[in-house]
């Protein structure tokens, strides 16, 4: 019989377990990619907003000064398609930059943390969403390509 179940009041307790302090380079680190999570999240649309630009420039001046110009009916939407998906990522990149006004209590820190969780969670869908319309913008480029090098053509899908 233990000490626990004699109900002995001078037995002795076990200690607390204590946890090891947190490594202090861990901890500021992921202080860090808190703090940075919203900026980071808006320069990768800045980065976007930077790309999807200079791809709608090239590709507008590579049909201005090409024969597609002369295309009619699904050929034009082909050709149209990567501008319109760049339009589309372009804007997305561009919500994630807009500033909203959020009403905060300054003196809540669960309201601090709700509101930064929610403007994180709007923004990084928004990024991703500009993300995946530019990734589809790449893969009708490549039909785009491969129907102007006439490897394949619309009659193909």
């Amino acid at each position: 019989m233990n000490s626990e179940d004699s109900g002995e009041k001078g037995a002795e307790e076990e200690a607390p377990v204590r946890e090891a302090e947190p490594n202090p380079f861990w901890k500021q680190n992921a202080e860090k990619i808190v703090g940075e999570s919203i900026s980071s999240v808006e320069d990768t649309a800045k980065q976007f907003v930077i790309i999807t630009g200079l791809l709608e420039g090239i590709y507008f001046h590579a049909i201005t000064f090409s024969d597609v110009k002369s295309m009619e009916g699904v050929s034009v939407l082909i050709y149209a398609a990567p501008l319109v998906l760049w339009l589309i990522s372009l804007i997305f990149a561009l919500m994630v930059l807009v500033r909203k006004k959020y009403g905060i209590n300054i003196n809540s820190s669960r309201d601090s943390k709700k509101k930064f969780e929610k403007i994180l969670e709007g923004k990084y869908k928004l990024i991703r969403i500009s993300g995946l319309f530019l990734v589809l913008s790449f893969v009708a480029l490549t039909i785009v390509l491969l129907d102007y090098l006439g490897i394949i053509s619309y009659h193909t899908f």
